[in-house]
């Protein structure tokens, strides 16, 4: 009797789990860019842009529809300071400005600007190995939300990506 009511409640479990769905997707898949875009990235953390765009958006150089700049600028800010005048707290703010261009009508498609803000905190009173980990960390997950906000903009055109 116990048995068949473990089996019961397992199966009500799965029966109402049939239709899960995951609520964030996967943004590489209805990516409207995707293997027709020239990457040119400028700005404060290159490499970090450069490394997940190629990532979603995989840079074309010879059969480009598009090209995607990218301009960034960081700016480091302490927003916590103790009395011996050590900053135990700072802000970054990243400010993005992306232009979609179609290079086959030489035409803009789209300027967006997306600011994105983040804190960490610092490890150490002096210099530290774990204060600069936790501003790269910060960092690259503020590159990586800023660009993921940029690819659900574009998805809001509707396949429309024209001049």
């Amino acid at each position: 009797m116990i048995k068949s009511a473990y089996q019961l409640i397992i199966f009500a479990f799965l029966l109402g789990c049939s239709n899960f769905e995951f609520v964030y997707n996967n943004l590489s898949d209805n990516n409207k860019i995707k293997d027709k875009t020239l990457l040119a990235i400028s700005g404060d953390s290159t490499e970090i842009f450069y490394t997940y765009a190629i990532n979603k958006i995989k840079n074309n150089e010879k059969n480009n529809l598009y090209k995607l700049s990218i301009a960034s600028t960081k700016v480091v800010e302490a927003v916590v300071i103790e009395k011996d005048a050590t900053a135990s707290k700072f802000n970054i703010k990243l400010n993005v400005d992306y232009k979609l261009l179609n290079t086959n009508k030489n035409c803009l498609i789209l300027e967006k600007n997306f600011i994105t803000n983040s804190t960490y905190d610092s490890k150490s009173a002096g210099y530290s190995f774990g204060t600069d980990l936790s501003e790269k960390e910060v960092l690259t997950q503020a590159i990586h939300s800023n660009f993921d906000e940029f690819l659900l903009y574009l998805k809001s055109f509707d396949d429309k990506l024209n001049c």
